[in-house]
């Protein structure tokens, strides 16, 4: 098998770089403090520094926009500037507000570029918030934090003309429909800011605050968890953290200077026990989601935010609400900033990458601007913790993934995890976010049978021909896509869902006549067991396929038994092995491009044959650390029984030797 891998300015893997030296020496380690990161609040202090000299550097003459290298988003170029100004101001706000300091020319430059960006007739004006520059909203939300937290350096020292120019531009906020999910967020807290400047709202914009909201309110579905907005499936990621928990936490405290007869005080009060609870919630499934290393499992969009996935925690933290010790939310966020750190996510311009850890293309989404990646900014929120709050010393605490392996349910988001304290790594089986939209192809960032905090899913044109984690009618040489996801009750802790495979033609999207697809996961340590019924109207063939191993060399590919296994250089191993239905030999097949991982990549599958009328299947799929734990004593038997009724009853001998027993086919 020949791989050709991206050229090596492209390839990032993360193999222990460490400090970007754009940014000057790190401080030194602290391992009495920290034993697992050897970080301090030192290195958070650095590393926002690192990023807001390196960001000035591509600053305009007047500081009001920051225009960084690199491909414009779908936005425009106007956008993108300002987005460079909006998302290093809150870095900056963070910096200062949280240690009172900051470098003059630095305060000098963003509070130049305040008054120019609005001011409409200056040159480097920014982009109105309006219809045509929607995008200008999410900016203005975290301008409006960064003034807040900032009020007495640069707010206050503004003459009445440039507050009243400020104001003006941000309540272009309420001439925008917004896009119905976490941008409900982005007009309450610029709205808030503005009321606490003394400025009135109308009657007619506290409605549409109001309105956010509510609406806000209708992406809760318990547990801690929050959907990412309105549609016909659901979509559950990081947004979930990163925006649904965050912003409550610092719309609370801005509220705080608002006078606590007005409207918007009152919501804040009736809702922030509200918001707390469910924040102390969400990290309870959380914690549970990291890498014993801090990788951030590697589903949804928006990843090249990266560290920013530890917000929530760190937002917790600063609320007083986490359920997580001291010890531990500083490890989480900690390792994150490590991990991808050690990983090269920052280039050697000290600016952080369009990707995961290197460039990374099909990463780029089309809202991605140059320095979108800057809104790894919110994790900065942890530096308005004060510096001798025990956050900051206590000794750090092992990881969840570290400490035990477990195996768990996560009812909301329609998650199955497992976690393995051998290796470290999480995994989920998904059963319930997908992102679905009428009419628009599968993502793959959110419609794949599984994800993990050690593998990335692939992306781009290579996943509509070698997908990872997925299950599809193969014909034509194409391979169906996962359709909207349909729950189904769990079985004894099993995610369960069934789905109609679509297929893509020029862009559009048709259900395959008469097919579905009815899944069943159960996760043991390292293994999934996929057993799958998939009813067609004529004999077909049925595409398995399991986790994609990415590295920057070629892995190494091995027959064990009748299966298969792909293990890198690190010892990363992925394996599956091909259980129920008529089946050939599995094969690898690599991945153009690559994944975000690296830039030589395989994924194994196996082909079994679908009859008319319906029949079962089942793949045991593995991922592990190394292969050793991943060995198998014997293939697992599995028997299939068909009912009178019609259902499939399944019955599996797992690894561990634990009898399991699944119903497929069962009809509501």
């Amino acid at each position: 098998m020949t791989m050709t891998p991206r050229p090596a300015a492209d390839r990032s893997a993360h193999d222990g770089t460490a400090w970007p030296g754009a940014w000057g020496p790190a401080p030194a380690d602290d391992r009495a403090t920290s034993p697992a990161t050897g970080y301090t609040r030192a290195h958070w202090t650095a590393a926002a520094d690192g990023l807001l000299r390196s960001a000035s550097r591509y600053a305009t003459a007047s500081g009001a926009r920051i225009v960084l290298d690199g491909e414009p988003s779908w936005n425009g170029p106007d956008s993108d500037a300002l987005e460079g100004y909006a998302r290093t101001f809150l870095l900056f706000a963070w910096r200062l507000a949280g240690t009172g300091e900051i470098a003059p020319e630095l305060l000098d430059q963003y509070t130049s570029g305040l008054v120019a960006g609005t001011d409409a007739g200056h040159p480097e004006a920014w982009p109105r918030v309006s219809p045509r520059c929607k995008q200008a909203l999410v900016e203005a939300a975290s301008i409006a934090l960064a003034l807040h937290q900032t009020r007495r350096w640069i707010w206050s020292g503004l003459p009445a003309e440039q507050r009243a120019a400020v104001v003006d531009w941000l309540l272009g906020a309420f001439t925008v429909e917004v896009p119905d999910n976490n941008w409900h967020w982005f007009r309450v807290v610029v709205a808030t800011f503005v009321e606490s400047t003394g400025h009135p709202l109308t009657d007619a914009q506290r409605d549409v605050v109001d309105a956010d909201l509510t609406r806000i309110e209708e992406f809760y579905v318990g547990d801690g968890w929050y959907r990412d907005g309105a549609g016909d499936g659901d979509r559950f990621d990081h947004y979930a953290g990163w925006a649904m928990h965050f912003y409550p936490v610092l719309w609370h405290r801005m509220c705080e200077s608002l006078d606590p007869a007005s409207p918007t005080a009152q919501a804040s009060v009736a809702a922030r026990d509200v918001h707390r609870v469910r924040l102390g919630r969400f990290m309870e499934d959380y914690q549970d989601l990291v890498g014993a290393d801090g990788a951030p499992l590697f589903l949804g969009r928006s990843l090249t935010y990266r560290w920013a996935a530890a917000a929530a925690p760190l937002a917790a933290a600063l609320d007083g609400t986490s359920p997580c010790s001291s010890g531990l939310s500083r490890h989480l966020a900690s390792a994150m900033l490590r991990y991808f750190l050690d990983g090269r996510a920052i280039g050697t311009d000290g600016i952080p990458h369009r990707g995961w850890f290197g460039p990374y293309r099909p990463m780029i989404q089309g809202y991605s601007a140059p320095a979108s990646p800057f809104w790894l900014s919110k994790a900065f929120v942890c530096l308005l913790i004060d510096a001798d709050d025990p956050f900051w010393s206590d000794v750090e605490e092992p990881l969840p993934a570290a400490s035990e392996s477990r195996t768990r349910s996560l009812p909301a988001p329609g998650l199955v995890l497992s976690s393995t304290v051998e290796d470290g790594i999480v995994r989920v089986a998904n059963h319930g976010t997908d992102n679905h939209h009428p009419g628009v192809p599968d993502d793959a960032l959110y419609s794949r049978l599984a994800y993990s905090t050690a593998t990335a899913p692939v992306l781009g044109d290579a996943a509509a021909v070698v997908p990872d984690n997925h299950v599809g009618l193969a014909t034509g040489g194409r391979i169906s896509r996962r359709g909207r996801i349909h729950r189904l009750p769990a079985q004894d802790g099993a995610g369960s869902s069934w789905h109609v495979p679509t297929r893509v033609d020029d862009g559009v999207v048709t259900e395959v006549p008469g097919a579905r697809i009815e899944t069943v996961s159960v996760l043991e340590g390292p293994w999934e067991l996929r057993v799958h019924r998939v009813e067609v109207g004529e004999e077909c063939e049925v595409v398995h396929s399991g986790w994609a191993v990415a590295d920057d060399v070629e892995p190494r590919v091995e027959r064990v038994g009748n299966g298969i296994r792909v293990t890198g250089r690190s010892g990363l191993t992925s394996v599956l092995v091909p259980l129920l239905g008529p089946a050939g030999d599995p094969v690898v097949q690599e991945v153009p491009g690559g994944t975000a991982l690296g830039g030589l990549a395989l994924v194994p599958s196996v082909t079994t044959r679908g009859v008319a009328g319906g029949s079962v299947h089942a793949v045991l799929v593995g991922l592990a650390g190394s292969a050793a734990l991943l060995e198998l004593d014997e293939v697992p038997p599995v028997h299939v029984e068909r009912t009178g009724g019609g259902e499939d009853v399944v019955r599996v001998t797992m690894p561990s030797g634990t009898v399991r027993t699944l119903v497929l086919g069962r009809r509501p």
